[in-house]
């Protein structure tokens, strides 16, 4: 273990002790990330509109009282059309609504981040405390169209607490009186109790208050700022993991063409522990990487979620995923130059289509998928789950299993083609 630790330390002071090195670790991603945070944030053209699309088939007095609570429950939520203004935020052009058809294709294409379905005779089935189910139809399971079908289900929970709550009340009066209230009377007695529980509960006195990233106020830029630091920090975090990880891999080249490599190898250590080493001291870039920018988003007082045990994992394996992609992909690679163009040309379009730049949720359905054929989508879709809409550790699991099992395949296919001698 001393061995790895000290090719580790020497591999980072040779790194670090390049000023453009240090530029690209240090200045460049912390400026990056407030910039990027700003224009996610829509500071410069105005907030952004996370729409959720309804198609109200009730139109009852309950469904009304149902998307009131969806809007308490999130209130960056727009939900359309009920809620569109003169300025057509809801992008609903000169028809001013849309047949389902027609809503499907808007989240399909992300114009809205979901689709919320209410039948016929939702009020009724309600008021008769009978099962009535609504549909929700996303695009995603991550980002705002989780935060949209969080806020759906909060509403909902409103409404069974009330359901339970009239049905307990029902039970009761039936068993004071010693026999069973007639079904008209039992009716008009639920949706009395009903409305009752609801009332009570818009009087409780503990709330949520929903903030997609941060607290608004909480003595930062602004709060359009917090919005955008969600995605921009763990977002330039992978990008330039990525630009800095394979910047090292052309340093290890650099050391086999100068025979450094080889003079390493045929040393008292093993090539085992020198490869080891190596992967290590390139995944510490990683981790470094993450803490620069992850100091930016604490100096704005950034929300890091609720879970900071799921954000270091998070971490970890992506930093993990980076590095075996850099192994892999730089393996072959005969000259520092080529890897070094290589490794931008990958940064760019991985940091692009994955996500790093700007919310997966507002690109087209089969860029979202490319994207997520690269570990910087799956990562983000993590990051975005825990700073965004407050998710733990169970929450994630499937980005980072798939993460892991990435990194296992990449390693698979690096170790073997790792070469200690120029051809």
């Amino acid at each position: 273990m001393a061995k790895i630790w000290a090719i580790i330390r020497q591999d980072l002071r040779v790194f670090l002790r390049v000023r453009s090195n240090l530029i690209s670790l240090l200045i460049t991603p912390a400026v990056m990330t407030i910039i990027v945070a700003l224009v996610n944030a829509g500071t410069f053209n105005g907030s952004p509109v996370y729409r959720l699309d309804v198609i109200d088939q009730d139109g009852s007095a309950a469904s009304v009282q149902f998307l009131a609570a969806i809007r308490a429950s999130n209130p960056e939520l727009v939900l359309c059309p009920m809620d569109n203004t003169a300025k057509d935020i809801c992008d609903l052009g000169k028809a001013g609504t849309f047949t389902e058809n027609q809503a499907l294709d808007r989240v399909a294409n992300s114009t809205s981040r979901g689709l919320l379905e209410i039948p016929h005779g939702y009020g009724t089935s309600l008021a008769a405390l009978e099962d009535v189910t609504v549909t929700f139809r996303s695009s995603s399971n991550f980002g705002v169209s989780q935060a949209a079908q969080q806020a759906i289900q909060a509403a909902l929970a409103q409404v069974n607490a009330a359901a339970v709550a009239s049905q307990i009340g029902l039970s009761a009066i039936n068993s004071l009186q010693g026999q069973i209230l007639p079904a008209d009377q039992a009716q008009q007695v639920g949706g009395a109790l009903y409305q009752q529980a609801l009332t009570m509960e818009n009087l409780q006195t503990v709330r949520v208050d929903y903030a997609l990233s941060g607290t608004p106020g909480g003595g930062t830029i602004s709060g359009q700022l917090q919005r955008g630091l969600g995605q921009s920090v763990p977002g330039m975090g992978m990008m330039f993991v990525l630009m800095n990880i394979f910047s090292g891999i052309a340093g290890l080249i650099v050391e086999r063409q100068q025979w450094t490599l080889q003079r390493l190898a045929v040393m008292p250590v093993s090539r085992s522990i020198l490869l080891t080493g190596k992967i290590l001291a390139r995944f510490c870039l990683g981790l470094l990487q993450f803490l620069v920018v992850f100091i930016v988003g604490a100096a704005f007082k950034m929300n890091f979620g609720k879970d900071p045990l799921a954000l270091l994992l998070l971490v970890i394996v992506s930093c993990l995923a980076i590095t075996a992609l850099a192994f892999a992909v730089g393996s072959g690679m005969k000259n520092a130059a080529q890897a070094s163009m290589l490794g931008l040309l990958l940064t760019l379009v991985l940091a692009s289509i994955g996500g790093a730049w700007w919310p997966m949720d507002i690109s087209p359905k089969f860029l979202q998928i490319i994207g997520h054929v690269s570990p910087v989508a799956w990562a983000m879709d993590g990051f975005t789950a825990l700073t965004y809409n407050g998710a733990i550790l169970v929450d994630i699991w499937v980005p980072l299993a798939v993460l892991t099992g990435m990194t296992i395949v990449l390693f698979l296919i690096a170790i073997p083609r790792f070469k200690y001698q120029v051809d």
